[in-house]
């Protein structure tokens, strides 16, 4: 990119690459004046976005480290978790889903993928691609579903029933992860995640706990299976060296939701 901020200005999106930003430099994803994504084109396991280290722990805490596995991701951003897991899991396999093609492919003129990867891509609503998907693919061993219009996730891709299908995408063991934005009150994580419980066998939720007192903005990640979670990797995987970071689980998961609705269509 040169040190130079590059932009997108379409009818229904504005998007921008900033360089420089991040402790290690990098470049910084911003839609709508919301800051997505970062990447450092340098390092990919140099995750800078709070977020994207939840994610990173979720999935090298579900399985051996180095293990190649089959990844979904529902949204694309700048790609921070696919260059990440295609560095830490050589021989993965991923497939993008992505509803604006032209903002991908502003990422990736700018910042462009390793071709050894071997990312595939598709452009569409996620409910309907996964709706396709579950029709012609095998299962998945992580679908991570990072679904926003500016900071909000569409309310049809929050729902039981997409949930339910996108549980039917998992292999045995399968790990679903879900990326939420911790608005004021909380009602739409705690709504997402009320929503999950009520169809995974288990569910965890991890986030700072700032974020769960409600005393400050961030982002809470969770993770949903029909199988059980390897809580302990888990919690041993997540990185507390920036600030403190809580898993919850079990009751402490009952009183972070309350009584918050589940979503349907």
């Amino acid at each position: 990119m040169h040190g130079r901020t590059l932009e997108l200005d379409l009818a229904d999106l504005r998007a921008e690459l900033l360089p420089g930003r991040g402790t290690n430099g990098g470049v910084s994803l911003v839609v709508d004046g919301v800051t997505q994504s970062h990447v450092n084109p340098a390092d990919p396991r140099d995750l800078q976005l709070e977020y994207t280290r939840f994610v990173a722990a979720i999935a090298d805490g579900c399985r051996e480290p180095a293990d190649p596995v089959r990844v979904l991701h529902l949204g694309a951003g700048a790609l921070t978790i696919a260059r990440y897991l295609g560095a830490t899991r050589p021989a993965s396999a991923q497939h993008v889903v992505e509803l604006h093609r032209p903002l991908l492919e502003f990422v990736l003129d700018a910042l462009p993928l390793d071709p050894e990867l071997g990312i595939t891509f598709e452009f569409d609503d996620a409910r309907a691609a996964a709706q396709r998907i579950a029709r012609h693919t095998g299962g998945f061993d992580l679908v991570i579903a990072d679904l926003f219009a500016g900071s909000r996730t569409p309310e049809h891709l929050s729902t039981a029933e997409f949930f339910d299908e996108l549980g039917r995408l998992l292999t045995p063991g399968g790990v679903l992860v879900v990326n939420t934005i911790a608005t004021i009150g909380l009602g739409i994580s705690r709504e997402v995640g009320a929503t999950l419980v009520d169809g995974f066998d288990q569910v965890v939720a991890v986030a700072s706990p700032t974020v769960v007192a409600d005393a400050g903005l961030g982002n809470v990640v969770f993770a949903a299976s029909h199988d059980e979670l390897p809580t302990r990797r888990i919690r041993r995987r997540i990185d507390q060296t920036h600030r403190r970071i809580e898993l919850l689980e079990g009751p402490a998961l009952v009183d972070y939701l309350g009584a918050a609705r589940v979503r349907r269509d």
